[in-house]
């Protein structure tokens, strides 16, 4: 327990510190994730996840350019009933079969805004890493995975302010990629995310 406040803690006194370099304002995210898997994370789950969120903070460093940091949240669960697997050469086992996926990003980003204003087109790359949960279920016993993955997330997105407001809806496209380690493959996903962004 206390492992996990310290992670939240450090998550959000990153992103807080990354969004305060901006000297011309900033733009926090706040959107809902749809993963669709791709490669061997599809191979793994082939079924899309709509359990996702994150949190993202932006300063302007320029008139087009932000810096900042952003993490999340992702899960991908498959559940294939129940079925009856060979065990070796000559044993079977029968049960509940079913996966799970976990990830959390944690990255600096940088944005680029090609006509800072009403709508606000942009393209950006996030550059961190992906803690990874697996889990494969057969019944009540499973293999687990747990791992660090560096990681990459290339993205492109609008910005909508609602008038001349503060607030706005964010949407953006990011290929997530989390690089393969000693015990664990890499993984992949077409995040498709939609939220609420306040401009300052």
């Amino acid at each position: 327990m206390k492992k996990n406040k310290f992670l939240l803690t450090g998550i959000f006194i990153t992103l807080f510190g990354l969004s305060s370099f901006g000297q011309g304002g900033g733009i926090w995210n706040f959107d809902w994730d749809m993963g669709f898997a791709l490669g061997s994370t599809k191979d793994f789950i082939d079924q899309p996840s709509f359990r996702g969120f994150s949190i993202e903070g932006r300063g302007f460093v320029t008139d087009n350019m932000t810096i900042g940091g952003q993490a999340g949240w992702q899960t991908f669960y498959q559940s294939f009933g129940w079925v009856t697997e060979e065990l070796g050469e000559t044993g079977k086992i029968y049960g509940y079969k079913r996966r799970y996926l976990n990830f959390i990003p944690i990255m600096a980003s940088w944005d680029y805004y090609f006509m800072p204003g009403n709508i606000m087109p942009y393209v950006g790359l996030g550059l961190g890493t992906y803690y990874i949960e697996s889990r494969n279920f057969m019944g009540i016993y499973y293999l687990e995975g747990r791992d660090w993955h560096f990681g990459l997330a290339p993205e492109v997105g609008v910005a909508i302010p609602f008038g001349s407001g503060t607030t706005g809806v964010n949407i953006n496209f990011k290929y997530n990629w989390a690089a393969a380690t000693k015990d664990n493959p890499s993984y992949s996903w077409l995040g498709i995310n939609i939220g609420l962004s306040y401009i300052f």
